[in-house]
């Protein structure tokens, strides 16, 4: 099914990638970021307060916590929510650590790292040789079909959450195999690589990649934004909130209209039946992930239909409201 709307500007948790090597300031160059994101977001808070909207979800053996309470470069680190993450590290048990923070009120998630959910214990990659273990087949394309609900779930939880999600990635020499001057394949170094799998960064909508001298150089930026190499603080922070709050609320737009059929629907037998109709051929799934235009749709139908059920009242039959709606809705 593909549904075509005019295009709009809407506003967005985007998710950011920062890189690197080890020592470099990956963790608190995120701390950075992400202070400067609820700074914006919550500026009548304390600054206690803004801390507790920002949670580490930390596969590093608590390391994230050596910089709570701390004072680096001049930026000062407050008590952050820290979630330790230990193994399986998939896909399920992130997300019951997401979906708790959620409920904490946390606004800004940092995942340190992602990494270990690529090549750590239970990631995608020992997931993909546990398969090929055991059905001895060695068939790689095989075993990566299997694992690919879960690298959809993962991306699934960073690229479209009601949070803002912070990955950092580990960075390693990378090397391309090139013919050299006397014709032979010899490996050739070509600069670092996030220890992740290949086209996974391209799923974030900014990519920081901080060397050793704690200075970023951005590897993708759909914001435009960010034209130079600096060093991170929470001035990033606060233009990235800044530019992603421009355009529509669709998150607002469409709890208003959850609300309104919510109201709606139980006023009268007809606008339950027709409601029970439309849930049928949404095949049940539940408000909050149907687009925008069939919620718009469902009021405008429920709005329609009298305020007072007739006496007596006539109601169609709830397969035929199925069909029917399911028609229009297609």
């Amino acid at each position: 099914m593909m549904e075509i709307t005019v295009a709009k500007r809407e506003k967005m948790k985007i998710p950011i990638l920062v890189t690197g090597v080890s020592g470099a300031g990956k963790t608190v160059s995120s701390l950075l970021i992400a202070k400067g994101i609820v700074e914006e977001m919550f500026p009548d808070l304390s600054d206690q307060e803004q801390w507790l909207k920002i949670a580490v979800i930390d596969t590093e053996h608590n390391r994230s916590k050596y910089y709570a309470d701390s004072e680096i470069d001049g930026s000062k680190i407050g008590e952050f929510l820290h979630a330790d993450f230990e193994p399986p590290y998939n896909a399920f048990e992130l997300e019951k650590g997401v979906i708790e923070l959620k409920q904490r009120g946390v606004e800004v998630i940092v995942l340190d790292s992602l990494t270990h959910l690529w090549s750590g214990d239970g990631g995608i990659q020992s997931q993909v040789d546990s398969i090929n273990s055991k059905k001895r087949s060695g068939n790689n394309m095989t075993a990566w079909s299997d694992v690919k609900p879960e690298i959809d779930k993962l991306f699934s939880l960073i690229t479209n959450s009601s949070v803002f999600f912070i990955c950092t990635a580990r960075s390693k020499t990378g090397y391309d195999m090139e013919k050299n001057d006397k014709g032979k394949i010899v490996p050739v170094k070509v600069g670092l690589k996030p220890e992740i799998r290949d086209g996974w960064e391209f799923e974030f909508a900014i990519n920081f990649s901080i060397n050793q001298d704690h200075i970023a150089d951005v590897t993708k930026d759909n914001t435009n934004l960010f034209k130079s190499s600096a060093v991170i603080n929470e001035f990033v922070g606060q233009q990235i909130y800044r530019w992603a709050s421009e355009g529509l609320d669709i998150a607002a737009l469409k709890n208003e209209l959850i609300d309104k059929i919510e109201q709606l629907t139980p006023t009268t037998e007809l606008r339950k039946a027709k409601f029970k109709g439309v849930f049928a051929a949404m095949r049940k799934a539940p408000l909050a992930d149907w687009p925008l235009s069939y919620l718009k749709t469902m009021v405008d139908q429920l709005s329609s239909l009298p305020d007072h059920d007739s006496e007596p009242a006539e109601l169609p039959n709830i397969d035929e409201a199925a069909e029917t709606v399911g028609n229009a809705f297609a």
